[in-house]
């Protein structure tokens, strides 16, 4: 994990600090919006999944949690917040090996989140969504 991926971020890349995401008092400027944007993209309780366009992959609410999106091919798994966010900043989501959080391009959670996380980033607009702009700016990327 790139712990200089937000200006904002507070921690190691050990857990619990890799959720920073979650509880960080200035997600409301910027993240927080990006990210309602994707868990807008799944669909409500109930209905069909929707596909992710250019993977196999589809999106579904978590209705347990806010803070995440399921993903879901052969097997179902969770896109948490900070994963996505990470991605936003580095462009990298990859998986991480125990022992090595420092790895820059493995995502806060050591869990593989690309292609999908690319492919959602076109779906909530582009990288030159109003949203994923002002996001990076926030996080001191732009």
């Amino acid at each position: 994990m790139d712990t200089s991926f937000c200006r904002h971020y507070r921690g190691d890349g050990n857990p619990p600090s890799n959720r920073f995401c979650r509880t960080c008092p200035s997600a409301g400027r910027a993240c927080n919006p990006l990210w309602q944007k994707v868990r807008d993209l799944a669909p409500v309780d109930g209905e069909t999944p929707v596909p992710i366009p250019g993977t196999r992959a589809m999106i579904l609410p978590n209705p347990k949690n806010p803070d995440f999106v399921r993903l879901q091919v052969n097997c179902t798994w969770n896109l948490p917040k900070e994963d996505f966010l990470h991605f936003i900043s580095t462009q990298h989501a990859g998986m991480g090996r125990k022992g090595a959080r420092d790895d820059p391009g493995a995502s806060p959670s050591m869990t593989r989140q690309e292609p999908y996380a690319g492919a959602i980033v076109e779906m909530v607009g582009g990288w030159r969504s109003e949203e994923i702009v002002t996001a990076r700016r926030e996080m001191g990327k732009a």
